[in-house]
């Protein structure tokens, strides 16, 4: 039941996010809006609350590979992280977690994934 609960808060917050980017270039990564990045990251979401296993699954770790791969300008990777900014507060995400998610996963970023990053460093 409470996966559940959290399943529905996630795709109510990208639904949200989604409508607030829909018309802002600022929000894409190379086509992909905000409102996309959402369910390529839904796989992550126990592992990044911290209610998961101590490793995320491979399908975790193949949606993020995916927007990284696909985010090559310095633009779309703060647009990126961004998108990351405004879900980590919604999905009530663990800091600890993000910023293990690109290691455990081998992929390689030139920035932390922290909530309280600053996206234009």
């Amino acid at each position: 039941m409470m996966m559940e609960k959290t399943v529905a808060t996630f795709f109510l917050s990208i639904m949200i996010l989604g409508l607030l980017d829909g018309t802002s270039n600022a929000s894409q990564i190379n086509d992909i809006t905000c409102g996309e990045v959402g369910p390529l990251l839904l796989p992550c979401v126990p592992f990044l609350q911290g209610s998961g296993t101590g490793q995320p699954s491979t399908s975790c770790c193949s949606g993020p590979k995916s927007i990284f791969d696909r985010a090559t300008s310095t633009q779309n990777r703060r647009a990126f992280c961004e998108c990351f900014k405004q879900a980590a507060p919604i999905i009530g995400l663990n800091p600890g977690r993000s910023k293990q998610l690109p290691k455990l996963c081998n992929i390689s970023l030139p920035f932390n994934l922290d909530p309280k990053i600053d996206c234009n460093s």
